[in-house]
């Protein structure tokens, strides 16, 4: 499972855009109610990682794996509106 999009970042005084990044979930924790999880940028599958970012969301100890549940989440919010799965 991961997503594609444009990213943008800052590096020193510009901002680079980076068309089809990829972003996977790294790592997740949680409780059996709420889970943070960690979401890698890469510029394409196979590339040195780019940054990393940290979610926050509910979770559903009898629902899908928490992965999957964390995808569902990140394609909820505004930042990820143009993402497709890859």
């Amino acid at each position: 499972m991961a997503l594609s999009q444009k990213l943008f970042m800052n590096v020193g005084s510009r901002s680079v855009e980076f068309d089809g990044a990829y972003a996977r979930v790294s790592e997740y924790h949680g409780t059996k109610s709420r889970m943070s999880f960690v979401v890698a940028w890469f510029e394409t599958l196979g590339t040195e990682m780019l940054r990393q970012d940290t979610y926050m969301c509910d979770l559903d100890i009898n629902g899908e794996n928490h992965v999957r549940q964390a995808y569902l989440h990140l394609k909820t919010l505004p930042e990820f509106a143009t993402a497709t799965d890859c």
